[in-house]
């Protein structure tokens, strides 16, 4: 009788929903370079890895709790100007609005060739990013669900790394992949999810700037393009 040897034996989930989505608005710029003000349809993944047994529920981890902790998260952000706090290239100005009211206020946003942009604070998401990217998103993510599965519960249950997908189109996604602290401690996991951290310093030489077609009306953006700056 062939017996398997459960020593090599490792579980993990994948969860994939079409209710994990946020239609959001943003534009990556850095020293050079700037896209034009467009939006996407993001959709997010979560990806669990745990050990060579299950719990005693027989879960690696219940379906149920991804499920609310990612769409929780996608609702925070959900029909947004995602605005990027970190930006060493853009001038972010925050002004209150009427009688100190903070969501009433206006967020505005000069580029570095010049282009300012204006937005009502409540249809703005600040969140601590350098450049507003999938991959960047990706990061921001994985923090906020991590806080809400509650690390200390997912390690105990034997899951040591949880991996986000972020995908802004169909076939374009990046993926944030790192092992969950033992503690459900808010400032540590902040600080893995310091997106400047990972960001790798020196000079970039952009590419020119891309064109917009258009007879179609579609504004083409940077990743839309191969290394020759073809579509």
């Amino acid at each position: 009788m062939n017996h398997h040897d459960p020593s090599i034996t490792t579980f993990e989930v994948n969860v994939r929903k079409e209710s994990f989505k946020f239609n959001a608005a943003h534009f990556v710029a850095f020293p050079g370079f700037r896209e034009r003000l467009h939006g996407h349809n993001y959709n997010i993944g979560v990806r669990l890895l745990g050990k060579r047994k299950i719990g005693h529920d027989g879960y690696v981890l219940d379906f149920g709790d991804v499920k609310k902790a990612a769409k929780e998260v996608c609702k925070s952000i959900n029909e947004y100007f995602i605005c990027p706090m970190y930006s060493d290239v853009i001038d972010i100005t925050v002004t209150e609005g009427k009688n100190g009211d903070d969501s009433s206020g206006t967020v505005h946003l000069v580029c570095e060739d010049g282009a300012e942009f204006s937005f009502p604070k409540g249809d703005c998401a600040m969140l601590p990013l350098v450049h507003s990217t999938a991959e960047e998103l990706a990061i921001w993510c994985w923090g906020e669900i991590l806080l809400k599965l509650d690390s200390e519960f997912l390690t105990s249950r034997g899951i040591h790394t949880m991996e986000l997908s972020c995908a802004e189109a169909t076939g374009q996604e990046a993926l944030f992949r790192m092992e969950i602290p033992t503690k459900n401690d808010k400032d540590e996991i902040r600080r893995i999810c310091d997106v400047k951290s990972y960001i790798m310093t020196g000079e970039l030489f952009p590419k020119p700037c891309l064109p917009v077609d258009s007879s179609k009306g579609v504004i083409k953006t940077k990743r839309d393009f191969d290394h020759k700056g073809c579509p």
